[in-house]
């Protein structure tokens, strides 16, 4: 496996993530949270603890579904020509509750990994919208303080602006 190359989670992966499955166990599932298209296999292999230690464990989540490798845009004109600007939408609609829970999870395992479990197993704990929006400043801390401006605003337009009204 080419030390360059950079993995990605599928949606199935992100999926993994929040039903851990029974075949995605402590050493992959730790892996899967670190799988985010900007580390390659190189770092990876550092992360999970020496030189060659990642590659097998990445074949067994790409065997599972869970993440696949990127393709950069140099290398796959198609992928060039995909990746053109598209134009945003105007304002997407609230999420329903359930659906709108389980992305916020997403999105914290996503970012914070290992780190944001005690934020990302508050959120599931959520019974109602007003539940969720109680939370919200402690995640909103979290990744400011672990992520960046720049990972809050993300998480400001893509989910906040999405959560339920009540």
């Amino acid at each position: 496996m080419d030390k360059n190359t950079l993995f990605v989670k599928t949606d199935q992966g992100r999926e993994a993530l929040t039903s851990r499955p029974p075949g995605l166990g402590p050493r992959l599932r730790s892996l899967l949270i670190m799988v985010d298209g900007k580390r390659p296999v190189a770092e990876l292999d550092k992360l999970s603890g020496g030189e060659g230690s990642a590659a097998p464990l990445l074949e067994q989540l790409a065997a599972a579904g869970w993440v696949e490798p990127v393709q950069t845009a140099a290398a796959d004109p198609v992928v060039a020509a995909q990746a053109a600007p598209v134009a945003e939408p105007a304002a997407l609609p609230p999420l329903p509750f359930s659906e709108a829970r389980r992305m916020l999870v997403r999105f914290i395992n996503d970012q914070l990994g290992p780190m944001g479990e005690p934020l990302a197993l508050r959120v599931e704990s959520c019974k109602t919208p007003v539940d969720l929006l109680t939370v919200l400043p402690r995640i909103r801390d979290g990744l400011s303080n672990l992520k960046g401006a720049a990972t809050l605003q993300r998480f400001d337009q893509e989910l906040v602006s999405r959560l339920p009204r009540f």
